[in-house]
C-alpha cells in the first residue's frame, strides 16, 4: 500500500496583534473596535475604571453582588423578561470582577448587534436591582464561601493571597468578600456601589468583530446618553507586600496536603517581566519543567506542581504550588525549594528556546476568535498596558538571553524570604516542617479562613505574555 508523501511544514507566518480604531462617545465613553472578517459573534466589554478598593470595608463584596445582579432584570425589562429579550437575540451576558476594575460582557450575532447592544446598556445603566435578587446572590456568595472552605486548594489560595499581600491592602483580601462584610450588603447598600460608581467617566467600551453595521453608530445609540453626575472615581491604589510568615492551616486527617510557596512579585510593566516569564516556565511552568521533572515524574510525589507569576495591575506574586501525599509533603518541600536554586543551576538555552517558542507560538491560537482579542484588549485598558502591548511583549520575550532570564529570576525569587502555606494535618505536619528550617511556622484552624475564591480565579494565575 502506498503512502501519501508528508507535507512540507512551512515556517510560521509573521504575525502580529490586530490594530483597533479608537474613537470617543457623545459622553467621553472611550471606544475601540476590532474588525476581525469572518468573525460573525460580536464581543463586546464595558470596562468600568472601577477598582475593589472603591468598596468601603465593612461592605467588601457589594461590587461583585451589583455585577452578578445586573442582567436580574431592569426597569424597562423587570425579571425574567430581561433574560427572555437577551436570548431573543442570542446573546450571552458575563460580568468580571477583578482588583483593578470592572467589566460587563456580551457576546451576540453581528445581525442582532444593535438591540444587543440597547439590551447591554439597559443592564448596565438602569438595572432592576430587585432585593429578592440582591439577596439570592448574597447567599449564593455565602455558598460559595463555604465550599470553598470545604476545598484545601481553594483554602491554600486564600491563605496564600492574605500572607503575601499587605494586610491593609485590598489585594490581601477575596474579591467577593466575606461572610462579615456580605451582612452588609443590603439592596440599598447595591444601588449606592452602582449609582457611585456605574458611569462614563473612565469607561471603555471594547468591541471586535465582523461588524455588519457601523459599531461607533451603535454604541453611540446605546450608550452616548448615559449620564451620571453622582459618578466618583476611585483612585488605583498602589499594592504592597507583608512581612515574610510560614503558616500551617490544619486540616486534621487529610491525606494530601497543599502547598503555596512564594513572594511578592512584579507587573507586566516591569522591564523583568519577559525574562522571568521564560524563567518560571523553565523552572516551573512547563509539563516538563524543573520542579515536575523530579518532583511528578522522579519522585511520584504529585500528579503535577507549577511555578507562576501573577501580575495585578501594580506589583503581583508568585508561587509554588501543588499537592501532595502528606507522608511526602514535606520531603516535596525541601526538594521543591532545592530546585528553586538557580544559583548553580541557571537557565539554559534549550529552556530558553523552548519557552519563547510555547509562548510566541500559542499567542496567536488566543487571538483566533473576536472573544479572545476583546478580552486581552480589556486586559490591556484595565492595566493600561497600551494597544501594541502583545507585540512588545513578544519582541521582549524573543529578545531573552539565558543570562538574562536567570538575572531576572534571581533578583525577585529570594529563597530567603518565602512565605509559605500549607494546608493539611498539623498533627503530622508541624514538626516535620519546623525540623526542616520553617521555626516561624504558626498554625492556625481552617475554620479561621475567612474567605472565598476570587471571582476571576484563584488567588495565583497562570504566567505569560498577556
Amino acid at each position: 500500500m502506498s503512502s501519501l508523501p508528508r507535507p512540507p511544514i512551512a515556517p510560521p507566518r509573521p504575525w502580529s496583534f490586530h490594530i483597533p480604531q479608537r474613537s470617543t462617545l457623545s459622553n467621553g465613553i472611550h471606544m475601540i473596535t476590532y474588525e476581525l472578517p469572518g468573525q460573525h459573534v460580536i464581543a463586546a466589554h464595558l470596562v468600568l475604571d472601577l477598582p475593589l478598593s472603591a468598596e468601603n470595608r465593612d461592605r467588601e463584596g457589594v461590587a461583585t453582588i451589583c455585577a452578578r445582579t445586573l442582567d436580574e432584570g431592569t426597569r424597562r425589562h423587570p425579571g425574567e423578561a430581561f433574560a427572555e429579550q437577551l436570548e431573543t437575540e442570542g446573546a450571552g451576558f458575563g460580568i468580571d470582577v477583578s482588583l483593578a476594575g470592572l467589566q460587563t460582557i456580551i457576546d451576540v450575532p453581528a445581525s442582532r448587534l444593535g438591540i444587543a447592544l440597547q439590551l447591554f446598556a439597559e443592564a448596565v445603566i438602569e438595572p432592576e436591582f430587585a432585593e429578592a435578587d440582591v439577596r439570592r446572590h448574597v447567599q449564593l456568595r455565602l455558598a460559595e464561601i463555604e465550599q470553598a472552605r470545604a476545598n484545601s486548594a481553594q483554602t491554600a489560595n486564600v491563605a496564600f493571597r492574605a500572607a503575601v499581600f499587605d494586610p491593609t491592602s485590598r489585594a490581601s483580601r477575596m474579591n467577593g468578600g466575606e461572610p462579615e462584610t456580605l451582612a452588609g450588603v443590603t439592596p440599598q447598600a447595591v444601588r449606592g456601589f452602582h449609582t457611585a460608581g456605574f458611569g462614563p467617566q473612565g469607561a471603555t467600551l471594547i468591541m471586535a468583530g465582523d461588524f455588519a453595521d457601523d459599531p461607533v453608530a451603535l454604541a453611540e445609540a446605546a450608550f452616548g446618553g448615559w449620564r451620571n453626575p453622582e459618578q466618583a472615581r476611585a483612585p488605583q491604589p498602589p499594592v504592597g507586600s507583608a512581612e515574610q510568615k510560614s503558616i500551617l492551616v490544619d486540616r486534621p486527617g487529610a491525606v494530601q496536603a497543599d502547598i503555596r510557596l512564594g513572594g511578592f512579585g512584579i507587573d507586566r510593566k516591569d522591564p523583568r517581566w519577559a525574562d522571568v516569564t521564560v524563567a518560571s516556565y523553565a523552572v516551573g511552568g512547563a509539563f516538563l519543567s524543573r520542579l515536575n521533572a523530579v518532583l511528578r515524574e522522579e519522585k511520584g510525589y504529585t500528579y503535577g506542581v507549577r511555578m507562576q507569576f501573577s501580575p495585578l495591575r501594580t506589583g503581583g506574586s508568585y508561587a509554588v504550588q501543588g499537592s501532595f501525599r502528606t507522608e511526602v509533603a514535606v520531603d516535596a518541600l525541601a526538594e521543591g525549594r532545592t530546585l528553586m536554586d538557580i544559583r548553580n543551576h541557571p537557565i539554559t538555552a534549550n529552556e530558553v528556546n523552548d519557552a519563547v517558542a510555547f509562548f510566541t507560538g500559542v499567542t496567536p491560537l488566543r487571538y483566533a476568535a473576536a472573544d479572545g482579542v476583546a478580552d486581552q484588549a480589556a486586559t490591556q485598558v484595565l492595566a493600561d498596558l497600551g494597544d501594541d502591548y502583545v507585540d512588545r511583549s513578544l519582541a521582549a520575550l524573543r529578545a531573552v538571553t539565558p543570562e538574562s532570564a536567570t538575572a531576572a529570576y534571581e533578583s525577585l525569587v529570594d529563597l530567603d524570604r518565602l512565605t509559605l502555606v500549607v494546608v493539611g494535618d498539623a498533627d503530622r505536619l508541624a514538626e516535620p516542617l519546623r525540623t526542616v528550617g520553617y521555626s516561624d511556622l504558626t498554625v492556625q484552624d481552617a475554620m479561621s479562613q475567612a474567605s472565598g475564591p476570587a471571582l476571576a480565579g484563584p488567588a495565583v494565575q497562570p504566567t505569560g505574555p498577556p
